[in-house]
């Protein structure tokens, strides 16, 4: 839509009618190139919209999935720095 009101423009203005070329680009009655732009961005508001919500809805089921996996990180983490400590120790030991 918003290449054919350029279009539109680039005509008025090669057919010598200025302003009506910059009534249609710079107006916001119905059928001019901002009317056309605004209808665009409203549609674009809906979808960036439901993807915002879609997007909200994967965080807060990640958040919660890493939460119930983040206990059972933190007892692996704090098992394997107790047996690299008990396996490094005889020989650390040798170095007395």
């Amino acid at each position: 839509m918003y290449q054919r009101d350029d279009r539109t423009i680039r005509a008025l203005l090669a057919q010598g009618k200025e302003r009506e070329a910059v009534a249609f680009c710079m107006g916001w009655e119905a059928g001019t190139s901002n009317a056309h732009f605004g209808a665009w961005m409203t549609a674009l508001d809906k979808v960036t919209d439901i993807n915002r919500r879609h997007f909200t809805a994967s965080v807060q089921a990640s958040r919660s999935s890493v939460g119930d996996l983040l206990p059972g990180a933190l007892g692996a983490l704090a098992s394997v720095a107790a047996l690299t400590a008990l396996g490094l120790r005889p020989r650390l030991a040798e170095f007395r």
